[in-house]
């Protein structure tokens, strides 16, 4: 199970990550912290994991970085999302969207469907226009 989850936030990453930059700039220990905090710790990173992909986004120009002096010696780089990353975002909306809305058609979990008796129907974000 922990492998499958690993993986799972692997894929994720990036998605959030530039879905936390696209709101204001941060540091990179600012961005565990969000990921930690807004998950309600269900969703972390190791900070050697986040580093890679943040260069590794960086190098893609979907993050651009600036460094800043914090005491005498230390250094903090902060990294805001890039109109290429903007655009990458939206795209892993989309897809993210689709592929929720597939699953939940998948489970018999459609908005309005009598038939299901979970109790849970497609959430907001994932809904079809017509469903909306």
């Amino acid at each position: 199970m922990a492998q499958a989850q690993d993986n799972f936030k692997r894929g994720t990453a990036e998605f959030l990550i530039l879905s936390l930059l696209q709101e204001e700039e941060m540091h990179g220990y600012r961005i565990l912290q969000e990921l930690q905090t807004r998950s309600e710790g269900r969703y972390t990173l190791l900070e050697g994991t986040l580093y890679l992909i943040l260069m590794r986004m960086e190098e893609d120009g979907l993050v651009q970085s600036r460094a800043e002096l914090v005491g005498k010696k230390r250094t903090r780089r902060y990294y805001t999302v890039t109109e290429r990353g903007r655009q990458r975002l939206q795209q892993l909306l989309h897809d993210f969207d689709e592929v929720i809305l597939g699953i939940a058609l998948i489970l018999g979990r459609k908005e309005g469907d009598d038939n299901d008796k979970s109790g849970k129907t497609i959430p907001d974000c994932c809904q079809t226009d017509s469903a909306q």
